[in-house]
């Protein structure tokens, strides 16, 4: 048996309070750059820290009145939703102009696993060195003034390589109509340099393969127009089981200084 200590043990009182100021300022940094909400298990992944050790954190951030928790935000399960208050974005020197308090009882059940699913996307992508990360709240508010035939991704982000690309969480498929509409939309987007590329996360990727194999055309400018390689070649579909295998493989720590 080892008896090898956690390094968080070997510190210092100053140090310890220098790890815990980090973590919490990390999240909300990530909830005010316009995710807004979250569950502990996301968090448990942010900081890279045992759910044990995220649940003190976030009972301290909701005593403090810089979150506050919806215990009943769905009915199909128990899981708690944790959302900046408008005290915590003021105090949050980072945080997005756009970004919204959170309140309780506000957030449509259906949509918790689709944002869930985003958030963890944002935590493997940035881990791999992508950048410049905006939520889809953030990019409504900034299109809502022209969102007439426009696509409003899930989330945009800049790769490594410096090409940005639009993320869509696919967990349930469109109709073939409103497929090829989307796709259109994104193929407007790319011409006018608005991004480079279309990432398509759904837990079933052999499905909208099938789908998006049988879209052949689609219409832009009151025109048909057929869809060629170079077209498709812009859109990747990505299956989301990969995250559940990024988290397993993570490395989550109880971690004593919180």
């Amino acid at each position: 048996m080892s008896t090898k200590l956690h390094p968080a043990l070997k510190m210092t009182y100053e140090q310890k309070m220098e790890r815990n100021a980090e973590k919490r300022a990390t999240l909300l940094s990530f909830l005010c750059s316009g995710e807004s909400w979250t569950t502990l298990s996301i968090v448990s992944e942010l900081l890279r820290i045992s759910e044990r050790t995220t649940q003190l954190l976030l009972k301290k951030l909701v005593e403090e009145k810089l979150l506050r928790v919806d215990a009943r935000a769905s009915p199909y399960s128990r899981i708690k939703l944790y959302g900046v208050t408008q005290h915590g974005i003021a105090l949050t020197q980072s945080a997005h102009p756009d970004c919204r308090e959170f309140f309780v009882g506000k957030t449509n059940p259906g949509y918790i696993d689709h944002h869930v699913t985003g958030q963890r996307v944002r935590i493997s992508l940035t881990r791999i060195g992508w950048r410049n990360f905006i939520p889809g709240k953030i990019l409504m508010v900034n299109s809502n003034s022209e969102r007439k035939n426009k696509a409003v991704p899930d989330a945009m982000v800049t790769r490594s390589d410096g090409r940005r690309v639009a993320i869509e969480i696919e967990n349930n498929l469109k109709s073939k109509t409103r497929m090829a509409m989307t796709i259109a939309a994104h193929l407007r987007q790319i011409l006018e340099n608005k991004y480079d590329f279309v990432y398509y996360y759904t837990p079933h990727p052999a499905a909208l393969k099938r789908a998006f194999s049988t879209i052949i055309y689609v219409r832009m400018d009151g025109e048909w127009l057929k869809l060629s390689e170079s077209h498709r070649a812009r859109f990747k579909i990505i299956d989301t089981v990969f995250l559940r295998e990024f988290d397993r493989t993570s490395s989550v720590i109880f971690d004593p200084t919180l």
